[in-house]
């Protein structure tokens, strides 16, 4: 193999460079790809498993809170209790018979240490407390009693952190009320069950929550959030602002919400999971810093996989450029011999891949072009001897002509006129058919050949058909109008043999020339009065004849004839169109541009005679 050259623009060089930047383009593809999928997954993954965190801590604080739940609704319930609640009296004996079961309860409860005061006040005022701040109490007054958040509502409480109101304000804790109003119906009687949780309650369950670096745990009870802090719940703002988006994302549980905030280093994965009960809310903020951190050891392993598809790629271009180099240029010097007047077949091009098959397509060629070249010779060879033989034919029409002027000096002398007016007119016709050159002609010329035709049809019928020409009286159109050769002399062919001959009488032809006033288009209006056309008849005659049709000479040959000469003439808004009516006539109207004009497929130049 001889020493491989490299010209610009070549193909080798393209298909070189194309697989180095489709091996380019393919690595970008991966890389972007993989980084991508492993976002994806590490967020799919860091979502999970906050999701399932907060999920087993949400069951075990609604478990506790359900149990708060039941123990107020106990009081409201349970008939010995709802009993001592709306009674009026103030006795000591009812509170008594009383205390062991509300006391049997309280201590059977499993949140026992996280009830800060369990108080119950009946409709008489009597009181009754439990809890752990029991005995840090002050004067419970209506006044001090209604500074409790809901103490006045049916159901009221899980909706915020005060500091305890009815503990010495030195020694106030935070505590999250809970209230129960029961009312007897048809009285004025109010009872109160209220229940001081502390926060405990609900930092508890979080003690083993592990929360990444900058991340946060949140609590969201009514409309405010707390920050969970070791044991501390703090009031902070809500991270679900209005920048927020809510994204759809593939959850465990269909009723936790995930948001996305921010973006680039700053963003964060927002996960919100219910409780189950009061529209509280276990919320965990989970930062992008930690992917942030895990790109650069990504990034290594993603530049050596790079690096080696890049060699891979490499290599691959070098094969497939030392695969088509020498077939390349064997066709190249080929193609070159060929432009050299070279023909002959090259078997050694023809190899057994897709460019073997490109060989065997320039030799086919070769042998093409070598058939034609010899077809070429053969062809003008032929076209010297029809051209020996138009010239040689071209004595015959004067011959005729002077036959024929014979004939008609001959009847003039023998006192026959018809004899002599046919001859003349059929000798003008033979020799406008002689002057085939002439493709449009002006309308006086054309008028001139159908009287000539006219006058021999005339005494071959006998005079039982006339021809009732009007036109208009315009010089310069008759002259500038044009129109192709013989196109009203098969018109009226057709109007005699097909239309008023088989009527078997006398008929009648009219011609009237007239301008379409829109736009100033000659028309020309031939109108028989023989047995007419079917108005199928009369479409079909304007189609392409099928060559059952051709072969038989049908009536509509002739005039699909025409109507595709004036088209290629004058273009496709011109032609003929036809108007019939069987036993009545038939009318068949030529449409002609108003100027000369004539369409490219049928622009002519007159010859001079």
């Amino acid at each position: 193999m001889g020493k491989i050259k490299f010209r610009k623009g070549s193909l080798q060089v393209r298909v070189l460079a194309l697989t180095l930047l489709f091996t380019l383009g393919v690595s970008l593809v991966i890389a972007v790809g993989n980084m991508r999928r492993m976002t994806a997954e590490w967020e799919r993954t860091t979502l999970l498993n906050a999701e399932y965190a907060l999920q087993t801590a949400a069951n075990a604080i609604g478990r506790d809170i359900d149990e708060v739940d039941d123990m107020a609704g106990w009081c409201a319930y349970n008939a010995a209790m709802r009993t001592y609640l709306l009674t009026d009296s103030a006795g000591n004996n009812q509170a008594l018979s009383m205390y062991p079961t509300i006391s049997a309860k309280y201590n059977s409860m499993r949140t026992l240490a996280y009830i800060q005061r369990f108080l119950l006040i009946n409709a008489a005022g009597r009181q009754m407390m439990f809890g752990t701040a029991a005995t840090n109490v002050v004067a419970l007054t209506p006044d001090v009693l209604e500074r409790i958040p809901g103490y006045t509502e049916p159901n009221a409480g899980w909706d915020c952190i005060v500091r305890d109101p009815l503990s010495l304000t030195s020694q106030a804790a935070d505590t999250i009320p809970v209230c129960r109003m029961l009312t007897l119906p048809g009285t004025d009687r109010e009872a109160h069950v209220c229940v001081f949780v502390s926060p405990v309650l609900i930092t508890s369950p979080l003690r083993g929550f592990t929360v990444p670096e900058g991340g946060r745990l949140l609590w969201e009870m009514g409309n405010r959030v707390y920050s969970i802090d070791g044991g501390a719940l703090t009031e902070t703002d809500t991270p679900l602002t209005d920048d927020a988006k809510l994204l759809n994302a593939d959850t465990l549980d269909h009723a936790t919400e995930v948001y996305t905030l921010g973006s680039g280093s700053e963003a964060q994965l927002i996960v919100r999971y219910p409780i189950g009960v009061h529209d509280l809310y276990l919320i965990e903020c989970i930062p992008n810093g930690p992917l942030q951190r895990q790109i650069p050891f990504l990034s290594d392993s993603l530049v050596f996989s790079l690096a080696g598809i890049l060699a891979l790629g490499g290599t691959l271009a070098f094969l497939l450029h030392r695969m088509i180099a020498h077939p390349i240029t064997a066709l190249q010097n080929r193609m070159e011999k060929i432009g050299g007047g070279d023909f002959s077949a090259d078997p050694s091009i023809e190899w057994d891949n897709e460019l073997g098959d490109i060989g065997r397509g320039i030799n086919k060629m070769s042998a093409r072009v070598t058939a034609l070249m010899d077809r070429r010779l053969e062809d003008e060879k032929q076209k010297q001897d029809l051209e020996y033989r138009m010239l040689q034919n071209q004595i015959n029409p004067h011959f005729i002509y002077n036959t024929l002027n014979s004939i008609k000096w001959m009847a003039t002398i023998q006192h026959a006129p018809g004899i002599a007016e046919m001859v003349t007119a059929l000798s003008r016709l033979l020799k406008s058919v002689s002057k085939g050159n002439e493709r449009l002609v002006p309308l006086y010329e054309e008028f001139a050949l159908l009287n000539d035709y006219f006058t021999i049809q005339q005494y071959r019928y006998g005079g039982t058909i006339t021809l009732d020409v009007s036109y208009i009286e315009d010089e310069r159109l008759n002259h500038n109008c044009l129109i192709p050769r013989f196109t009203l002399q098969p018109l009226v062919e057709n109007a005699i043999f097909h239309g008023i001959e088989p009527k078997g009488s006398a008929g009648k032809v009219m011609l009237r020339v007239e301008r379409d006033a829109a736009n100033g288009d000659v028309l020309i209006r031939l109108t028989d009065d023989g047995i007419g056309m079917t108005p199928e008849q009369a479409a079909k005659a304007l189609q392409e004849p099928g060559p059952e049709e051709a072969a038989a000479k049908y009536r509509h040959v002739g005039m699909w004839n025409v109507h595709k000469r004036l088209q290629y003439s004058f273009g496709d808004a011109y032609g003929l169109s036809i108007e019939s009516e069987p036993n009545v006539g038939t009318t068949v109207t030529v449409r002609l541009p108003g100027t000369k004009k004539a369409s490219p497929e049928g622009e002519a130049v007159r010859e001079a005679d």
